[in-house]
């Protein structure tokens, strides 16, 4: 009987992967983000260059979502089980917590990041989370199979997003980001509506697209 020579990591293995990604992803976000002004300049780069480095590091073991939008929108899209959807997101909370707390010991409560607009806030988190989460559904899909710059699509996704939309909503993306960046003081509780209910509505329907965009037909 034959080792296996491609062995499945476990779930323990996994939820540690997504912990620790999420984790420096708050941490880095938190330590080069004081003003949603700071998004405008030079801040997306290394928020966009570490989320390279963790989904090369992470995807061969925990498919690298560290957000719980996107661990939703590949459930949604049948690529992830749904049994194991809580565990992940409870695994991303806690790392991206535990990076506040961190980020908290090193500057202390820091001041609010962006007072977002209530309308135009939604539209710019809820747009800019459909965009990314259509790249990874879209650069991880089958038929890219093999491809190496699913990394950089998605770190220079989120950098994009930064530059674009940060001083409109601070470009966050990912609800766990925001109950990290919430409890550095760097957000407002209150906003809690807008920074989970907006990226689960752009997962939703780039979920809907790339149904619509998979679909192929046999050659004529």
């Amino acid at each position: 009987m034959s080792a296996d020579t491609n062995p499945v990591p476990t779930l323990p293995a996994r939820l540690a992967v997504e912990f620790v990604g999420t984790f420096f992803l708050l941490l880095t976000i938190t330590m080069v983000v004081v003003k949603a002004a700071d998004l405008s300049i030079i801040a997306p780069l290394p928020i966009g260059l570490v989320l390279i480095a963790l989904v090369y590091a992470g995807g061969p073991i925990s498919g690298a979502h560290y957000n719980p939008a996107v661990t939703v929108g590949f459930s949604l899209s049948g690529r992830f089980p749904w049994r194991e959807a809580i565990p992940y997101i409870a695994a991303q909370c806690a790392g991206s917590l535990s990076a506040a707390l961190v980020a908290m010991s090193f500057r202390g409560q820091a001041e609010t990041m962006v007072e977002p607009a209530i309308a135009d806030g939604f539209v710019a988190e809820a747009i800019w989370t459909f965009l990314l989460m259509f790249v990874i559904l879209q650069v991880t899909a089958p038929r890219n199979a093999g491809n190496q710059w699913f990394g950089v699509a998605i770190g220079m996704t989120v950098a994009a997003g930064a530059w674009a939309v940060g001083p409109t909503s601070g470009a966050v993306f990912n609800p766990a980001v925001w109950a990290g960046l919430s409890l550095a003081g760097k957000l407002a509780w209150m906003d809690w509506w807008l920074y989970i209910l907006a990226p689960l509505a752009g997962v939703i329907v780039a979920v809907g697209v790339d149904v619509i965009t998979s679909r192929t037909a046999p050659r004529p």
